[in-house]
């Protein structure tokens, strides 16, 4: 509550209407919007008509996909009545998210929270949708590729050139990498980074080659949802949010590297406020974020492959 409070200073509260998409939609106003109070039903948007997700328990950002990922018209938010809230302007969000002072220490860990919270909801809801398809009469389930296990690491060199995506985004040196705590790692071919439904207890930012991000389907094979390249992070849901791995992550195409964030780490960073780590830590929020408009996107249409009802 602590956070909360902080960023409430000298912000005034706002009762949220009883409307569907009012935050989401292109004509709504461009803010991001923290519930203080109450909860809100998120939906998403089909031509079948919203399909619910999960409500969402304040404290919570409510979307601030719409300032990173540029997500609008996908998803809707339903308040209930007499729900309290913070509104940021887009300018605002964009500041704090870099900020290195106590209230960007406060908006980075409400923030990882909330869109950690949307992605792993979100990806329930398809596992949910899929248990409802039944498979054609001449199509045939494949059985989900078996694990074999966690990838066995061998510590190598790493060329920090390779790491741009969310390393520039969020202006992070390479080079502090390793003060921070992080290692690098390399995963042979079409080995596992991460299974679905083991304890996470790391993350990983790609450094070289490329991961393929798959969701278990019951009695089909595993659905590949995302392929992920250097400069991406994976994982980091486990750390934010304590619960089992959401997806398996396996090496495509050739062997990859990868840098380790601990557990351990990612916790001290977060909860020290330390200003070393705030660009990483804006960097995986940036990814977070953009997983969520990934889900959300993936909601969409799945459910209407799925057809009404």
């Amino acid at each position: 509550m602590h956070d909360l409070t902080l960023l409430s200073s000298g912000r005034p509260l706002v009762l949220l209407p009883f409307e569907d998409d009012w935050f989401d939609s292109e004509d709504g106003p461009d803010v991001v919007v923290l519930l203080v109070s109450g909860c809100a039903l998120l939906r998403v948007l089909t031509k079948f008509g919203p399909h619910s997700i999960q409500v969402l328990h304040a404290p919570v950002f409510l979307n601030l996909h719409r300032v990173f990922a540029g997500t609008v018209d996908v998803c809707s938010f339903s308040p209930e009545p007499d729900s309290d809230a913070i509104v940021f302007t887009r300018s605002e969000v964009q500041e704090l998210v870099f900020d290195r002072g106590p209230e960007g220490q406060a908006f980075r860990r409400l923030a990882l929270t909330s869109v950690a919270s949307m992605v792993r909801f979100t990806n329930m809801s398809l596992n949910r949708i899929f248990a409802k398809v039944t498979p054609s009469a001449g199509s045939q389930a494949h059985p989900a590729k078996r694990s074999r296990g966690e990838s066995q690491r061998q510590a190598v060199d790493f060329d920090e050139r390779e790491a741009y995506i969310l390393l520039d985004a969020a202006g992070i040196d390479t080079s502090t990498l390793p003060d921070l705590g992080l290692t690098a790692f390399e995963v042979p071919e079409e080995s596992p980074l991460i299974t679905a439904g083991s304890q996470g207890d790391d993350a990983f930012l790609i450094g070289e080659g490329r991961f393929r991000v798959e969701i278990p389907v019951e009695g089909m094979e595993a659905e590949a949802v995302a392929i992920l390249g250097p400069g991406e992070i994976v994982g980091e849901m486990s750390l934010i949010d304590d619960s089992p791995r959401s997806a398996s992550v396996v090496a495509h195409g050739g062997p990859g590297v990868v840098f380790r964030l601990s557990r351990e780490v990612f916790r001290r960073l977060l909860e020290s406020g330390s200003p070393d780590g705030a660009p990483l830590l804006a960097g995986i929020t940036l990814a977070l974020t953009k997983r969520v408009d990934e889900a959300l996107r993936r909601a969409v249409t799945f459910r209407m492959l799925a057809g009404p009802g």
